[in-house]
Protein backbone atom coordinates (compact mmCIF):
# COMPACT_ATOMS: atom_id res chain seq x y z
CA UNK A 1 0.00 0.00 0.00
CA UNK A 2 1.33 3.59 -0.91
CA UNK A 3 2.12 6.16 2.04
CA UNK A 4 2.85 10.08 1.85
CA UNK A 5 5.00 11.89 4.87
CA UNK A 6 2.87 14.48 5.86
CA UNK A 7 5.19 17.54 6.53
CA UNK A 8 3.08 18.81 9.19
CA UNK A 9 3.24 16.60 11.88
CA UNK A 10 6.12 14.33 10.63
CA UNK A 11 4.08 11.31 10.19
CA UNK A 12 2.98 8.13 7.68
CA UNK A 13 -0.14 8.48 5.88
CA UNK A 14 -1.11 5.41 4.14
CA UNK A 15 -3.29 5.48 0.94
CA UNK A 16 -6.36 3.93 0.24
CA UNK A 17 -7.07 3.48 -3.47
CA UNK A 18 -9.18 6.26 -3.95
CA UNK A 19 -7.93 8.87 -1.36
CA UNK A 20 -9.55 11.89 -1.12
CA UNK A 21 -8.08 15.31 0.19
CA UNK A 22 -10.09 18.65 1.36
CA UNK A 23 -12.04 20.29 4.62
CA UNK A 24 -15.18 18.07 4.32
CA UNK A 25 -15.07 16.55 7.85
CA UNK A 26 -16.19 13.40 7.58
CA UNK A 27 -16.59 13.28 3.88
CA UNK A 28 -12.80 12.88 2.98
CA UNK A 29 -10.49 10.12 4.01
CA UNK A 30 -7.66 13.12 4.94
CA UNK A 31 -9.10 16.81 6.52
CA UNK A 32 -7.34 19.43 5.56
CA UNK A 33 -8.97 22.44 7.81
CA UNK A 34 -7.83 25.37 6.18
CA UNK A 35 -10.19 28.33 4.78
CA UNK A 36 -8.70 28.37 0.79
CA UNK A 37 -8.84 24.78 0.70
CA UNK A 38 -11.74 22.99 -1.17
CA UNK A 39 -14.37 20.54 0.88
CA UNK A 40 -12.87 17.78 -1.66
CA UNK A 41 -9.83 19.97 -3.39
CA UNK A 42 -7.88 16.36 -4.54
CA UNK A 43 -7.53 12.65 -5.11
CA UNK A 44 -4.89 9.98 -5.45
CA UNK A 45 -6.00 6.98 -6.65
CA UNK A 46 -5.09 3.51 -7.63
CA UNK A 47 -5.39 3.45 -11.69
CA UNK A 48 -4.56 -0.34 -11.96
CA UNK A 49 -1.18 0.58 -13.13
CA UNK A 50 -0.23 3.40 -11.65
CA UNK A 51 -1.04 5.76 -8.28
CA UNK A 52 -2.15 9.54 -9.74
CA UNK A 53 -2.82 12.66 -8.40
CA UNK A 54 -6.29 14.60 -9.44
CA UNK A 55 -6.84 18.45 -8.69
CA UNK A 56 -10.67 19.06 -7.71
CA UNK A 57 -10.47 22.74 -6.01
CA UNK A 58 -11.06 25.56 -7.74
CA UNK A 59 -7.62 27.03 -6.26
CA UNK A 60 -5.29 24.17 -7.75
CA UNK A 61 -2.82 21.72 -6.24
CA UNK A 62 0.99 22.15 -6.48
CA UNK A 63 3.62 18.58 -7.53
CA UNK A 64 6.89 19.67 -7.27
CA UNK A 65 6.40 23.64 -7.84
CA UNK A 66 3.90 22.92 -11.11
CA UNK A 67 0.28 24.17 -10.38
CA UNK A 68 -2.52 21.33 -11.42
CA UNK A 69 -5.80 23.21 -12.08
CA UNK A 70 -9.32 21.69 -10.98
CA UNK A 71 -9.25 19.18 -13.14
CA UNK A 72 -6.02 18.60 -14.55
CA UNK A 73 -4.26 14.91 -13.09
CA UNK A 74 -0.41 13.78 -12.94
CA UNK A 75 1.11 10.43 -12.35
CA UNK A 76 2.85 9.94 -9.35
CA UNK A 77 6.75 9.35 -8.39
CA UNK A 78 8.92 8.50 -5.28
CA UNK A 79 10.02 12.08 -3.92
CA UNK A 80 7.42 13.95 -5.46
CA UNK A 81 5.77 16.62 -3.27
CA UNK A 82 2.33 17.69 -3.17
CA UNK A 83 0.76 20.75 -1.98
CA UNK A 84 -2.75 21.85 -1.61
CA UNK A 85 -3.85 25.56 -2.40
CA UNK A 86 -1.28 27.39 -0.99
CA UNK A 87 2.53 26.14 -2.02
CA UNK A 88 4.01 27.91 0.95
CA UNK A 89 1.96 25.32 3.28
CA UNK A 90 3.66 22.33 4.86
CA UNK A 91 2.65 19.71 1.86
CA UNK A 92 3.16 15.94 1.59
CA UNK A 93 6.32 13.78 0.55
CA UNK A 94 5.06 10.50 -1.98
CA UNK A 95 7.16 8.05 0.09
CA UNK A 96 5.85 4.74 -1.49
CA UNK A 97 3.88 3.57 -4.11
CA UNK A 98 3.32 0.06 -3.94
CA UNK A 99 -0.26 -1.28 -5.61
CA UNK A 100 -3.04 -0.95 -2.59
CA UNK A 101 -3.22 -4.22 -0.58
CA UNK A 102 -4.77 -5.14 2.96
CA UNK A 103 -2.30 -4.70 5.75
CA UNK A 104 -1.48 -4.15 9.10
CA UNK A 105 -0.43 -0.43 9.62
CA UNK A 106 2.05 0.27 12.83
CA UNK A 107 0.43 3.29 14.86
CA UNK A 108 2.71 5.29 17.47
CA UNK A 109 5.41 3.62 15.51
CA UNK A 110 8.24 4.78 12.98
CA UNK A 111 8.22 3.11 9.81
CA UNK A 112 12.49 2.77 9.81
CA UNK A 113 11.74 0.64 12.70
CA UNK A 114 8.70 -0.86 12.43
CA UNK A 115 7.26 -2.32 8.60
CA UNK A 116 3.68 -2.39 7.53
CA UNK A 117 2.70 -5.76 7.19
CA UNK A 118 1.28 -7.01 3.82
CA UNK A 119 -1.27 -9.55 3.90
CA UNK A 120 -2.17 -12.93 1.84
CA UNK A 121 -4.39 -15.07 2.86
CA UNK A 122 -3.41 -16.59 6.39
CA UNK A 123 -0.30 -15.08 8.85
CA UNK A 124 1.16 -16.02 12.24
CA UNK A 125 1.81 -12.90 13.82
CA UNK A 126 4.64 -11.46 14.42
CA UNK A 127 6.01 -15.19 12.70
CA UNK A 128 5.43 -18.65 12.36
CA UNK A 129 7.69 -19.26 15.18
CA UNK A 130 6.55 -17.35 17.65
CA UNK A 131 2.96 -17.05 17.07
CA UNK A 132 0.82 -14.80 19.34
CA UNK A 133 -2.27 -14.62 17.02
CA UNK A 134 -3.27 -15.73 13.49
CA UNK A 135 -5.06 -13.35 10.83
CA UNK A 136 -6.87 -15.00 7.83
CA UNK A 137 -9.11 -14.48 4.83
CA UNK A 138 -12.25 -16.34 4.36
CA UNK A 139 -12.71 -17.10 0.88
CA UNK A 140 -16.45 -18.24 1.69
CA UNK A 141 -17.91 -15.49 3.74
CA UNK A 142 -15.38 -12.77 2.26
CA UNK A 143 -14.10 -11.60 5.19
CA UNK A 144 -11.25 -10.91 7.63
CA UNK A 145 -10.96 -12.68 11.09
CA UNK A 146 -7.95 -13.00 13.83
CA UNK A 147 -8.32 -15.55 16.09
CA UNK A 148 -5.79 -15.24 19.48
CA UNK A 149 -3.35 -18.20 20.47
CA UNK A 150 -4.73 -18.25 23.90
CA UNK A 151 -8.37 -17.59 22.72
CA UNK A 152 -10.77 -18.62 24.80
CA UNK A 153 -13.84 -18.09 22.45
CA UNK A 154 -14.16 -21.13 19.89
CA UNK A 155 -15.09 -18.88 17.36
CA UNK A 156 -12.61 -16.35 15.65
CA UNK A 157 -13.08 -12.54 15.34
CA UNK A 158 -14.20 -10.82 12.56
CA UNK A 159 -12.11 -7.83 12.18
CA UNK A 160 -13.65 -4.58 9.77
CA UNK A 161 -11.17 -1.67 8.50
CA UNK A 162 -9.78 0.69 10.81
CA UNK A 163 -10.30 -2.23 13.72
CA UNK A 164 -6.83 -2.01 16.19
CA UNK A 165 -4.72 -5.60 16.81
CA UNK A 166 -2.16 -5.83 19.06
CA UNK A 167 1.18 -8.14 19.16
CA UNK A 168 4.60 -7.91 20.10
CA UNK A 169 4.12 -4.99 22.18
CA UNK A 170 2.86 -2.94 19.34
CA UNK A 171 -0.42 -1.60 17.98
CA UNK A 172 -1.82 -2.33 14.71
CA UNK A 173 -4.44 -0.94 12.31
CA UNK A 174 -6.49 -3.43 9.76
CA UNK A 175 -6.36 -1.49 6.88
CA UNK A 176 -8.59 -3.03 4.14
CA UNK A 177 -9.30 -2.22 0.46
CA UNK A 178 -10.88 -5.23 -0.59
CA UNK A 179 -8.16 -7.07 -3.00
CA UNK A 180 -9.92 -10.34 -3.14
CA UNK A 181 -12.41 -9.87 -5.61
CA UNK A 182 -15.53 -12.18 -6.52
CA UNK A 183 -14.19 -14.17 -9.28
CA UNK A 184 -11.33 -15.46 -6.35
CA UNK A 185 -14.72 -15.84 -3.85
CA UNK A 186 -16.22 -18.21 -6.75
CA UNK A 187 -13.91 -21.51 -5.79
CA UNK A 188 -15.20 -24.48 -6.98
CA UNK A 189 -12.44 -26.02 -4.91
CA UNK A 190 -13.77 -27.55 -1.43
CA UNK A 191 -12.25 -28.92 1.66
CA UNK A 192 -14.50 -32.27 1.74
CA UNK A 193 -13.47 -32.82 -2.30
CA UNK A 194 -9.65 -33.57 -0.99
CA UNK A 195 -8.25 -36.89 0.42
CA UNK A 196 -6.04 -36.54 3.18
CA UNK A 197 -3.23 -39.41 2.63
CA UNK A 198 -0.80 -39.71 5.71
CA UNK A 199 2.67 -41.68 5.64
CA UNK A 200 3.35 -42.62 9.53
CA UNK A 201 6.96 -44.12 10.26
CA UNK A 202 7.28 -47.38 11.88
CA UNK A 203 8.57 -45.44 15.11
CA UNK A 204 5.67 -42.75 15.01
CA UNK A 205 8.19 -40.02 15.15
CA UNK A 206 7.52 -38.52 11.22
CA UNK A 207 4.54 -37.96 9.68
CA UNK A 208 3.96 -36.88 5.76
CA UNK A 209 0.59 -35.48 4.19
CA UNK A 210 -0.34 -35.55 0.98
CA UNK A 211 -3.55 -33.95 -0.41
CA UNK A 212 -5.37 -35.85 -3.34
CA UNK A 213 -7.94 -34.50 -5.67
CA UNK A 214 -7.24 -34.39 -9.75
CA UNK A 215 -3.86 -34.16 -8.83
CA UNK A 216 -1.94 -34.74 -5.46
CA UNK A 217 0.14 -32.07 -3.73
CA UNK A 218 3.03 -32.92 -1.24
CA UNK A 219 2.79 -31.21 2.19
CA UNK A 220 6.21 -32.66 3.01
CA UNK A 221 6.90 -34.07 6.77
CA UNK A 222 6.12 -31.56 9.39
CA UNK A 223 4.92 -31.92 13.32
CA UNK A 224 1.63 -30.53 12.82
CA UNK A 225 0.78 -33.51 10.59
CA UNK A 226 1.12 -36.02 13.43
CA UNK A 227 -2.27 -33.65 15.09
CA UNK A 228 -4.15 -33.81 12.71
CA UNK A 229 -3.51 -37.93 12.26
CA UNK A 230 -4.13 -38.49 16.01
CA UNK A 231 -7.16 -36.76 15.56
CA UNK A 232 -8.04 -38.71 12.42
CA UNK A 233 -7.34 -41.67 14.34
CA UNK A 234 -10.21 -40.67 16.94
CA UNK A 235 -12.83 -40.11 13.97
CA UNK A 236 -12.11 -43.18 12.67
CA UNK A 237 -12.85 -45.27 15.62
CA UNK A 238 -16.09 -43.16 15.94
CA UNK A 239 -17.18 -44.07 12.52
CA UNK A 240 -16.41 -47.81 13.72
CA UNK A 241 -19.19 -47.45 16.34
CA UNK A 242 -21.60 -45.75 14.33
CA UNK A 243 -21.44 -42.29 15.33
CA UNK A 244 -23.26 -39.94 12.43
CA UNK A 245 -21.01 -37.86 10.46
CA UNK A 246 -21.48 -34.79 13.07
CA UNK A 247 -21.00 -36.77 15.96
CA UNK A 248 -17.39 -38.37 14.92
CA UNK A 249 -13.96 -37.29 16.12
CA UNK A 250 -14.81 -34.71 18.80
CA UNK A 251 -12.27 -35.18 21.57
CA UNK A 252 -11.80 -33.00 24.53
CA UNK A 253 -8.87 -30.85 24.09
CA UNK A 254 -6.87 -31.98 27.15
CA UNK A 255 -6.88 -35.12 26.26
CA UNK A 256 -5.11 -34.57 23.09
CA UNK A 257 -2.92 -32.72 24.80
CA UNK A 258 -1.89 -35.72 26.71
CA UNK A 259 -1.75 -37.90 23.79
CA UNK A 260 0.66 -35.38 21.93
CA UNK A 261 2.54 -34.73 25.03
CA UNK A 262 1.91 -31.02 24.32
CA UNK A 263 0.48 -28.63 26.20
CA UNK A 264 -2.55 -25.90 25.22
CA UNK A 265 0.21 -23.61 23.56
CA UNK A 266 2.18 -25.73 21.52
CA UNK A 267 -1.52 -27.94 20.42
CA UNK A 268 -2.51 -24.29 19.28
CA UNK A 269 0.28 -23.32 17.50
CA UNK A 270 0.28 -26.88 15.91
CA UNK A 271 -2.93 -25.96 14.41
CA UNK A 272 -2.42 -22.46 13.72
CA UNK A 273 0.92 -23.65 11.18
CA UNK A 274 -1.58 -26.65 9.92
CA UNK A 275 -4.00 -24.07 8.95
CA UNK A 276 -1.80 -21.59 7.47
CA UNK A 277 0.14 -24.71 5.19
CA UNK A 278 -3.49 -25.60 3.83
CA UNK A 279 -4.05 -21.54 3.24
CA UNK A 280 -0.57 -20.97 1.70
CA UNK A 281 -0.90 -24.23 -0.20
CA UNK A 282 -4.84 -23.75 -1.72
CA UNK A 283 -5.55 -20.17 -1.14
CA UNK A 284 -8.70 -20.51 -2.92
CA UNK A 285 -9.83 -23.21 -1.08
CA UNK A 286 -13.61 -23.07 0.32
CA UNK A 287 -13.44 -24.53 3.63
CA UNK A 288 -10.30 -24.42 5.06
CA UNK A 289 -11.24 -23.08 8.30
CA UNK A 290 -13.24 -26.64 8.86
CA UNK A 291 -9.69 -28.03 8.60
CA UNK A 292 -9.89 -28.28 12.42
CA UNK A 293 -13.29 -27.88 14.02
CA UNK A 294 -13.88 -26.26 17.57
CA UNK A 295 -16.77 -26.84 20.09
CA UNK A 296 -17.81 -27.13 23.61
CA UNK A 297 -14.37 -27.29 24.75
CA UNK A 298 -13.53 -30.34 22.22
CA UNK A 299 -11.69 -30.34 19.00
CA UNK A 300 -11.57 -32.72 15.44
CA UNK A 301 -10.50 -32.84 12.55
CA UNK A 302 -12.57 -31.65 9.97
CA UNK A 303 -12.25 -34.20 6.90
CA UNK A 304 -14.39 -37.70 6.25
CA UNK A 305 -11.82 -38.92 3.81
CA UNK A 306 -8.39 -39.50 4.71
CA UNK A 307 -6.38 -42.91 4.62
CA UNK A 308 -3.39 -43.24 7.12
CA UNK A 309 -0.56 -45.79 5.98
CA UNK A 310 2.25 -47.12 8.71
CA UNK A 311 5.36 -47.81 6.71
CA UNK A 312 4.19 -49.62 4.37
CA UNK A 313 0.86 -51.01 5.55
CA UNK A 314 -2.53 -49.69 5.60
CA UNK A 315 -3.47 -48.56 9.06
CA UNK A 316 -7.09 -47.14 8.51
CA UNK A 317 -9.32 -45.60 6.14
CA UNK A 318 -12.38 -43.64 5.92
CA UNK A 319 -14.45 -43.93 4.02
CA UNK A 320 -13.91 -47.98 4.85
Amino acid sequence: MAYLLDQTNNSWLPLAPHHTFGRLANSVDTLINKPYVSKLHAAIEWTGKHWCLKSLGLNGTWINGALLNQGDSRDLHIQDEIHFAELTDPGFTVADLTPPCDMLWPLGQPLDQVNPITLSRYHLLPDANHPELAIFFDEATQSWYSEALHQEQERPHKISHGDQLEFSGVLWQFMQVQIYGPTEAKSSQQLHDYQFIFHLSLDEETTQLELQHQQTLDFGVRTHHYLLLQLARHRFEDAKQGLDTESQGWVYADQLEAELGLDNMHVNIQIFRARKQLADSLPNLLGQQSLIERRGGKIRFGSTKFIVYKGAKLLLSLPY
